[in-house]
């Protein structure tokens, strides 16, 4: 369950990424029109939040806030990595850990793992 957590603040700090407009150029080579900029700050919030909800149900509050905060600085780390050296491949790096994410919460919910 971590690791989907960290796929999905990933995609979240991805998305808050490229709502600005100088990762967003380096990475699709044009500018973003305003309301792509605002549905990317508000999808990166409301993953950034749907993070924080899950660290919290999967462990509590106490160790939950704990996890929370280090998956944010692990996922932001691995989002300046990408962005300063191969920035175009950001949204395909986004799209698979969305998909390892999704495929680790099912795995999950069905006890696969």
């Amino acid at each position: 369950m971590i690791l989907s957590l960290l796929g999905f603040s990933y995609l979240a700090f991805g998305l808050l990424a490229l709502a600005m407009f100088s990762h967003y150029r380096d990475t699709f080579a044009k500018a973003p029109n305003p309301q792509q900029a605002k549905a990317l700050y508000v999808a990166g919030w409301i993953g950034i939040a749907g993070t924080f909800w899950g660290c919290i149900a999967t462990q509590g509050a106490a160790y939950g806030s704990i996890l929370f905060f280090g998956l944010l600085s692990f996922a932001g780390l691995l989002v300046i990595l990408v962005l300063s050296y191969r920035a175009k491949f950001l949204p395909y790096s986004m799209a698979i850990s969305t998909l390892l994410s999704s495929v680790l919460v099912v795995m999950n919910q069905y006890q696969f793992v």
